[in-house]
């Protein structure tokens, strides 16, 4: 009698159980692809993000200058540097996450007390050196009790990663 040869034929000889789990295996592939795609293109808008606000950060200064309004215009353009310093703790937070596939919670607190600093910048600026109204007066304080908030909250999450081998700012 004459044996027909052995073709390996995973498929037809596993388990359902062991399908399920390659599909799902195969699923997790993809999504870790679309994953890492989606944080590519994060990672380029930002760097585009970040020249165009240099280059409006760059045109603030040259306007503060021409029109002679060098308080207002330089905390304007502070503001805009506010910007830049968000991008740039968001360009480095994707850089450990793309090496890493960490990403830190630090990050978002950081990001919020960048722009609520920013905000306590300008609200002088919109009031155009004057007397700041009431209203400005209770958000300024708003702000402020927001970023008191959001300062406890980043230095405790900060100083909870002490003992997993980052350190606190």
């Amino acid at each position: 009698m004459r044996s027909l040869p052995i073709m390996p034929c995973v498929a037809k000889h596993t388990h359902p159980a062991q399908r399920v789990l390659m599909l799902i295996g195969g699923f997790n592939s993809v999504l870790r692809m679309l994953n890492y795609t989606l944080h590519l293109f994060i990672a380029v808008a930002l760097a585009a993000a970040s020249v165009l606000i240099m280059i409006q950060f760059s045109h603030d200064v040259v306007d503060t200058f021409r029109e002679h309004i060098l308080a207002a215009g330089f905390l304007h353009a502070l503001g805009t540097l506010f910007i830049v310093w968000v991008l740039s703790a968001l360009i480095s937070a994707e850089i450990t996450f793309m090496r890493s596939g960490i990403f830190h919670v630090e990050v978002f607190f950081e990001v919020a007390m960048i722009t609520l600093l920013r905000q306590l910048i300008l609200i002088p600026v919109k009031s155009g050196g004057e007397t700041i109204p009431q209203d400005d007066l209770i958000f300024y304080a708003m702000i402020s009790a927001a970023l008191l908030a959001t300062g406890i909250a980043y230095f405790l999450v900060a100083r909870s990663h002490l003992g997993s081998g980052r350190k606190a700012l």
